[in-house]
């Protein structure tokens, strides 16, 4: 929903046409105002009929809160909502909040959100509730989860809340019969002249003031009534306005209480303009009212049967709206009545199959699109028509139309994947997997667990804590797909199968994912026999990311023939990507200045297609990159845009990695230490279940170690050195970091010979590695420290012997982790060997550390400690951890 709008953030635009200022509400606005600056209100409905205004006013009231309100003012439409479900999604949407691809359910993570936002002081404009009344328990949780926001509601009916304060909105100001005085000092009069002027720009109101004022009476000031009826202005007289109406206001005139008012008002305006419509143009309306969100003139023709010229009548008699986009849009109120009119003719079935063709049918068709060089208008033409595909796909589940599902589910998992819209679109597809029947015939059953496979696959990639079993569900899949021989799907259902296989080894190294490696080999196999290069790019990729280190020049090759593939057919999101994925590669091969190059080329790729994620993730690449080579201003930029582009979308793992970058920054260039350490403790409460996960989340803790360094806290840096490093233990960039801490920390402990050779080792590292060094002001003062404690000569020497030492021997005895073959011997000799994180996880429970120090330490949540810790009970075969050291001590694991 890409109409929620946000004062300060983003400007408001008001859904109806109305004037600019909003003409003669000023006292009543006033009165709003005082109502929601009482400390007591919590929660403010502006309650009346259809077309009163109450969205015009709550705008203004809000826009007039701005001081009072510092933290943000966020307006959200929910007139084109039609599930209580779609409530949450849409407020999230309209706050500075985004769903994570993580463990946790949307609920869990917006109401995470507003705790840590609890103190602000915010308000939430909610706009045409009346619809939405079975969801205001969300409401009422909204407000218990803070303590400063407040909440504007606009609702045809009270939420019956015991928070609520109810402030009845009527219309425009209108004259009586006995009163006299100017008719222009009205703000009714004064709404239909803005409008009658925007239709007849020589309007005057002297050529007809009794009707222009008795047309404002009979509709009793409501403003969209007004404005229906200024549109007729280009055929008749205000006069022979009033007279049509006043055949229809025996609805109006009523104020009995068991007739809905927005039947009592609205309705006599429709029906008047309904019945001034040729018979073509009420066929074309009723039949438009079934969109959603808006529509294309195409999308008008195919589902509608109208024309450009009936298009243009409709818009002339205010019955449509034409955007800036081109795209045409009903009031909702409007689309209500057309919506019923359909009804009462019985049309409604049938406008709802070309409907469900029309949009369904739509992905279908961009299938190929999204697969190929036209890949990003595809997925634009998606996102612009979201709301209608999404009520498509509703009516097809309601209508059991499973063909017409089956034929839009790829274009919509992939506008899933690629455009990060997980939480939205896989519950559109539980839902129609769902509604399939217990006992499916075979055709059924082939798209029902074609369906399945593509909603695993979103589970999958989207990380989302949902209770099925994926394994078993996959596997049913696959099997299926081999006895109806369905080579195709049998080449997507390893695929995905090789996706869940390396979602079950939670964050083991990519060395010990043999079963999803060759899940994804006989994937791209299969998908290479069928010239279907789309799945092949991605099987091969995917194969990629399961080698091992060793295995660098194995993964580049898989990574390039997928890349070839790619740019063959012209797969933008794919191509850039494996660009990125590239940027590991060459850093597992130490080729820091190809990793460089891969990570700008990167950047600029995911900038183009608007990739929230992969921008992200391209600007901690390319921040790391330039920091090692000393360029360190470039990597406060970069590290400043991530930190920024993460807190406009909410995106924590983005928070966390940048917090990290900023501390290092902070600490290097302008030895502000306390605050650098401020940022690091910001970094590990955000560090969840990081996004991006392996190296990454290690490299955030460079922030922390420098920053006890800087404060004299060695021992605690110490324990920090671990966490510096990626991968092997002679990666020269995160080696000069550690060497440099030492050196510190040994100069402090009275080791001045020990300091200089291993201060002398980081300088000796390629400049790509070990330029950073330069800029730090602290390495410049022990530099002369270690000179005047030791001598020229003898610091000379120290530097000498430095070039002797072996870079990852040297580090290893920092860290106590010399090799010791026999540790090695016995964890291979296990029936199934320990991880590396396993045996690290290990030897800190040995240590005596609790889960959630371990999870602090490792940069990991609680709950993949927990896993970690049930996978060595499990291969130990024991069930505690005084178990589990005693087998360890016993197999001389520790």
């Amino acid at each position: 929903m890409r109409n929620a709008r946000s004062i300060e953030r983003v400007n408001i635009h008001h859904r109806a046409p109305s004037p600019t200022p909003f003409l003669g509400r000023s006292q009543e606005i006033s009165e709003i105002s005082a109502l929601l600056s009482d400390p007591s209100c919590r929660l403010l409905t502006l309650v009346g009929p259809g077309g009163i205004g109450k969205t015009r006013l709550a705008m203004e009231v809000a826009s007039s809160h701005r001081a009072f309100f510092p933290d943000g003012i966020f307006c959200v439409p929910l007139a084109q909502l039609s599930r209580v479900d779609d409530l949450l999604p849409a407020i999230a949407e309209a706050m500075p909040f985004r769903f994570q691809q993580d463990h946790r359910n949307p609920r869990e993570q917006f109401f995470m959100y507003l705790r840590e936002k609890h103190a602000q002081h915010m308000l939430l404009v909610l706009d045409n509730m009346e619809h939405l009344l079975d969801g205001v328990n969300l409401i009422a949780d909204i407000l218990t989860a803070t303590t400063s926001l407040k909440i504007l509601t606009t609702s045809r009916e009270a939420l019956n809340l015991q928070e609520e304060w109810i402030r009845p909105i009527v219309g425009l100001t209108y004259p009586d019969q006995e009163e006299g005085g100017a008719s222009d000092d009205y703000s009714a009069v004064q709404l239909f002249l803005d409008r009658a002027h925007r239709i007849r720009g020589d309007f005057n109101l002297v050529e007809d003031e009794k009707g222009v004022m008795d047309i404002c009476r009979l509709v009793e000031g409501m403003p969209l009534a007004i404005e229906l009826a200024a549109g007729w202005l280009s055929t008749l007289q205000p006069a022979d306005i009033a007279r049509e109406i006043k055949r229809n206001l025996d609805l109006l005139a009523t104020r009995s209480r068991n007739l809905p008012e927005r039947h009592r008002s609205m309705r006599s305006v429709f029906d008047h303009s309904w019945q001034r419509l040729h018979e073509q143009d009420r066929e074309v309306f009723q039949k438009v009212s079934i969109f959603r969100g808006g529509f294309t003139r195409e999308a008008a023709q195919v589902v509608a049967g109208t024309s450009l010229p009936t298009l243009a009548g409709l818009i002339d008699q205010s019955l449509l709206r034409k955007t800036t986009a081109g795209r045409y849009t009903v009031h909702e109120l409007l689309r209500q009545y057309g919506a019923e009119q359909l009804e009462a003719c019985g049309q409604t079935e049938m406008v709802q199959q070309a409907y469900i063709d029309y949009y369904l049918g739509l992905l279908h068709r961009l299938e190929h699109d999204i697969k190929s060089h036209q890949q990003v208008a595809a997925l634009d033409t998606i996102a612009a028509d979201f709301e209608n595909v999404r009520h498509a796909w509703h009516l097809a589940i309601e209508r059991r139309h499973v063909v017409a599902l089956s034929g839009a589910v790829e274009s919509l998992h992939l506008f899933a994947d690629m455009c990060g819209r997980y939480h939205e679109i896989v519950p559109l597809l539980q839902e129609a997997v769902e509604q399939f029947p217990p006992s499916p015939n075979n055709g059924q059953l082939a798209i029902l667990r074609r369906m399945q496979a593509r909603l695993i696959r979103l589970i999958a990639l989207g990380n989302l804590r949902i209770e099925r079993n994926l394994r078993e569900e996959i596997d049913v899949c696959l099997a299926e797909a081999r006895e109806r021989q369905d080579h195709a799907e049998i080449g997507f259902c390893l695929m995905v199968s090789g996706i869940v296989a390396r979602r079950e080894t939670d964050d083991t190294p990519p060395d010990t994912d043999v079963r999803a490696n060759r899940l994804f080999q006989e994937s791209a196999a299969v998908y290479e026999r069928l010239g279907i290069s789309f799945y092949q790019a991605d099987a091969l990729a995917s194969e990629a990311s399961t080698t091992s280190k060793e295995e660098a020049n194995v993964s580049q090759s898989l990574l390039q023939q997928s890349l070839e593939l790619r740019r063959a057919i012209g797969d933008r999101h794919g191509i850039a990507w494996i660009i990125l994925s590239l940027t590991d590669v060459k850093l597992a091969q130490l080729d820091y200045l190809a990793c460089e190059r891969y990570a700008r080329e990167g950047l600029a790729l995911m900038r183009e297609i608007g990739n929230v994620k992969g921008i992200l993730h391209a600007l901690f690449e390319l921040a790391e990159m330039v920091l090692f080579k000393g360029e360190l201003e470039e990597a406060r930029a970069l590290a400043e845009e991530m930190r920024d582009l993460a807190d406009r979308t909410n995106n924590l793992d983005g928070k966390m990695l940048s917090a990290g970058m900023l501390a290092l920054l902070l600490c290097v260039m302008d030895e502000a230490y306390m605050e650098g350490a401020a940022l690091a403790r910001k970094q590990q409460i955000l560090a969840q279940e990081p996004f991006y996960g392996g190296r990454h989340e290690l490299s955030a803790r460079w922030g922390q170690a420098i920053a006890d360094c800087g404060l004299g806290q060695y021992a605690a840096a110490r324990q920090s050195y671990t966490a510096c490093f990626w991968g092997r233990r002679g990666d020269p960039g995160p080696a000069t970091i550690c060497l440099a801490l030492e050196a510190a920390a040994l100069t402090h402990d009275g080791m001045p010979e020990s300091a200089a050779e291993l201060l002398g080792l980081a300088f000796q590292q390629p400049a790509w590695a070990s330029g950073w060094l330069n800029h730090w002001p602290l390495v410049a003062r022990l530099h002369d420290d270690l000179r005047h404690r030791l001598g020229e000569e003898a610091y000379q020497a120290a530097w000498e012997r430095a070039s002797a030492r072996n870079l990852e021997t040297t580090i290893g005895s920092i860290l106590g982790e010399v090799d010791d073959p026999s540790r090695k011997r016995a964890n291979h000799a296990l029936l199934e060997p320990l991880s590396e994180r396993e045996l690290e996880v290990l030897g800190l429970i040995a240590q005596g550390m609790t889960n959630r120090e371990i999870a602090q330490l490792l940069v990991l949540s609680v709950a993949t400690v927990k896993v970690h810790t049930r996978n060595i009970y499990g291969k130990l075969g024991v069930g505690s951890r005084t178990q589990a050291l005693a087998q360890a001590a016993r197999f001389k694991l520790l």
